[in-house]
């Protein structure tokens, strides 16, 4: 982090690590940061962090020394095989588009060895009508979908819509169903799934997309190889 303000998304899995976060850090009530906190951090949040490696699973290596910076490689624009350590630089990995939605995974259940997958996943308004449209549900995964730039219209089954806007969170339990509608000109979602999700079905319903930005107009879609993808992914729609 080499800003003056740095925001980082994660996951954490066991959820309940996120309280070692929690236990080193302090109560803080200004809009942003403590801009002229001047104080020692390291005499302020080591006695913290020793006491909290008893309390929580953390394991310090203490003699670990970074690589050294080097030249952009080829390999770092593909996702590799089944767990395997790897770097995607930043918008050069691969991109799937179907219905009108793109996806870029970071990572996706194949890398994960089946346990997650996180997806950049954006569309338009202007697109219209999207593979997301119609009400549909994953029967066996998870949906956390974290708004990072426009609006997320989000209908569950038998609920009122919602809409989720920049810097909120909606989770959608597996068997629950929705549909997601795409409600501002440019609309950017992460996406955490517990298995193969909404960027399984844009990649295997979808092409790859050689561009790296949305483009003006929606490429045509075929619908009719979507029953044999949803029997695969265990979608009913």
């Amino acid at each position: 982090m080499t800003g003056p303000h740095t925001e980082m998304l994660g996951l954490i899995a066991p959820g309940d690590w996120v309280d070692f976060f929690r236990y080193v850090s302090e109560p803080f009530t200004g809009l942003l940061v403590p801009e002229f906190d001047d104080r020692d951090l390291k005499s302020l949040l080591m006695p913290k962090i020793m006491a909290a490696k008893d309390r929580f699973d953390v394991v310090f290596q203490r003699d670990y020394t970074p690589p050294a910076v080097s030249e952009w490689r080829d390999a770092e624009n593909v996702l590799p095989g089944p767990l395997t350590p790897y770097f995607l630089r930043a918008n050069t990995g691969p991109r799937w588009m179907a219905g009108g939605v793109l996806s870029r995974p970071f990572i996706t259940a194949e890398q994960s060895g089946g346990k997650f997958a996180i997806s950049s996943i954006e569309s338009s308004a202007l697109y219209g009508p999207t593979l997301f449209s119609k009400a549909l549900s994953f029967g066996d995964v998870d949906h956390c979908l974290c708004v990072q730039e426009g609006a997320l219209v989000v209908r569950l089954g038998g609920k009122s819509e919602e809409t989720v806007r920049e810097g909120e969170t909606v989770v959608i339990p597996s068997g629950q169903s929705f549909t997601l509608e795409f409600a501002t000109r440019f609309v950017r979602v992460v996406g955490f799934t517990s298995g193969r999700g909404i960027e399984a079905l844009i990649q295997r319903a979808g092409k790859p997309y050689k561009g790296f930005t949305l483009p003006d107009e929606a490429p045509a879609f075929d619908e009719g190889g979507l029953e044999k993808v949803f029997e695969e992914l265990s979608i009913e729609r």
